[in-house]
């Protein structure tokens, strides 16, 4: 396969955020191959339309041609576009710190609440000091091993199909 660059347009280059690329191939079925271009250009404006209509922001497409099958032509597609607008990061940040207070913060507060009923206050106050500390350095170690992280510069490329 010889896949030769046919079609190309870099859009929104001055785009901030997490993007991804999609890659895909296709063949078109002509047995004249009149109006196999035509019809891989389509495909690859719905498909962007329809990343359009989900709310990506599209940065840079690329539509590669492979003729040399004899009844065929294949198509090779990138379409680099913004990610998900969610917070992925948060919300798993969230939900383990849902789970560390369901099995670790809660357990925490019954056993001070034990040891002011056995030995007193003063001992009970040292302990939850104590457990405070503890449950401050695993949130931030948590939160620092949960950063996002972004992309730096432009997405990269592939410079040839596969």
């Amino acid at each position: 396969m010889s896949y030769n660059l046919v079609y190309s347009k870099l859009l929104n280059q001055n785009y901030k955020g997490h993007a991804e690329q999609c890659n895909y191939t296709f063949t078109v079925n002509k047995p004249d191959q009149l109006g196999a271009y035509w019809t891989a250009r389509e495909s690859l404006e719905a498909h962007i339309v329809e990343l359009q209509e989900q709310g990506s922001i599209i940065l840079e497409y690329e539509l590669w041609e492979d003729k040399a099958p004899t009844w065929s032509t294949d198509y090779y597609c990138i379409i680099v576009a913004s990610a998900s607008p969610l917070f992925w990061s948060l919300i798993i940040l969230g939900a383990l710190a849902l789970i560390f207070g369901l099995f670790v913060v809660i357990p925490v507060i019954k056993m001070i609440k034990e040891i002011i009923e056995y030995v007193g206050p003063a001992a009970a106050t040292a302990v939850s000091f104590a457990m405070v500390g503890i449950i401050g350095i695993t949130l931030i170690g948590m939160i620092y091993l949960m950063k996002p992280k972004l992309p730096k510069g432009k997405p990269k490329l592939k410079e040839g199909a596969k």
